[in-house]
C-alpha cells in the first residue's frame, strides 16, 4: 500500500503540473488565488508570515534533519534514521530538479504573472519533508502528536507562500505530493528492516520525552502567535479564491499526512518476541 501511495502521489503531481501550469485556464485559476498580502496595508500579518518562512533555510534543514535522525538513532533504529535522511534529501533534491526542468510558459492573453514562481515550491517541500521525517521516526505512541505538529507547520508554510504571492496553489500541492511520494517509498523500504522489539532503552525513553516536549512547545508557540494576530482573517475580504486555496492546502496537507500515518502502523510481526498480556 505504501508503494501504491507513492505511485499515486507521483501521478497526481504530474497531473497538477499539466492542468495548472500547462493550460491557460489552469494558470488563470492558479493566479487568482494569490493572497496579495501587503506590508503597507497589513504590516503585522505580513511580518508574521515572513517570519514563518524565515524558518526555512539550509541551516534549518541540516539541523532539524540531523536532530530527527539522531532521535531515530537513540531509539536504536538506524534504518529509520537513514530513511529520514533519504526522505529529506530525496524530496528536496527532486523539487530543485523539477523547478529547473519544468517550464512555466505564459499562456494568459492578458499577460498575467504566470512566469513568477516555480513548480513545486521549495519552501513547502522543506517543511513537509521535515514533518514527514519526524512522523517516520516517531514511536507509535507519539506518532499522532508528531503528525499534528508537522501538519500545522507544513500547512502554515503552504498558506504563507500563497499569502505573500511567492507561489500558487499548484506549486504548494506539488510540493506536498512529491514529499509524500518520497515518504511512502522510504517507509515501504524501512518496513523491510528490523522492527522495534522489546522494551525501549533509557535513551529511547528520554528521546521520546524530549520530542514530546518540543512538539507541544512548537504547537503552543504557533497557537499563541495565531491568537495574537486574528487580523489575518482580514485577508478573507474580497479574496474568496485565496481562502478556498488556503483551505484546500490545509486539507491536502492533513489528508496526505493521515494517509502516511495510517499506512505505517506497526505490522503484527513488529511485536514478535514481545510478551502479550493474557
Amino acid at each position: 500500500m505504501l508503494l501504491a501511495l507513492a505511485a499515486v502521489c507521483a501521478l497526481l503531481a504530474a497531473a497538477a503540473y499539466m492542468l495548472a501550469v500547462q493550460t491557460a485556464r489552469g494558470q488563470r485559476i492558479d493566479d487568482s488565488a494569490f493572497g496579495n498580502l501587503s506590508p503597507i496595508r497589513n504590516p503585522r500579518v505580513h511580518d508574521a508570515t515572513a517570519d514563518l518562512l524565515r524558518t526555512i533555510s539550509v541551516a534549518s534543514v541540516a539541523l532539524l534533519g540531523l536532530a530527527i535522525m539522531a532521535f531515530a538513532a537513540a531509539r536504536r533504529r538506524l534504518d529509520l534514521a537513514l530513511a529520514a535522511g533519504v526522505l529529506i534529501g530525496g524530496a528536496n533534491l527532486t523539487t530543485q530538479i523539477l523547478k529547473v526542468a519544468l517550464p512555466r510558459s505564459d499562456l494568459l492573453a492578458d499577460g498575467g504573472a504566470a512566469t513568477n514562481g516555480s513548480f513545486p515550491s521549495g519552501h513547502v517541500t522543506v517543511a513537509m519533508s521535515l514533518a514527514m521525517a519526524l512522523v517516520l521516526v516517531a514511536p507509535p505512541n507519539l506518532r499522532a502528536v508528531a503528525a499534528a505538529a508537522g501538519t500545522i507547520y507544513a500547512a502554515g508554510v503552504g498558506v504563507a507562500v500563497l499569502a505573500l504571492d511567492w507561489h500558487r496553489p499548484s506549486d504548494v500541492l506539488g510540493a506536498y505530493l512529491v514529499t509524500t511520494a518520497w515518504a511512502a517509498l522510504v517507509a515501504a523500504l524501512a518496513r523491510g528492516g528490523r522492527a522495534d522489539r522489546g522494551e525501549p532503552s533509557r535513551a529511547a525513553r528520554a528521546a521520546e520525552w524530549v520530542i514530546a516536549a518540543l512538539t507541544v512547545s512548537f504547537v503552543g508557540v504557533v497557537a499563541a502567535a495565531a491568537a495574537r494576530r486574528f487580523d489575518l482573517l482580514h485577508l478573507a475580504d474580497d479574496r474568496a479564491a485565496f481562502v478556498i486555496a488556503a483551505i484546500t492546502v490545509a486539507v491536502v496537507a492533513g489528508g496526505l499526512m493521515a494517509a502516511l500515518v495510517a499506512l505505517i502502523r506497526p505490522s503484527p510481526d513488529a511485536y514478535a518476541g514481545v510478551p502479550r498480556p493474557r
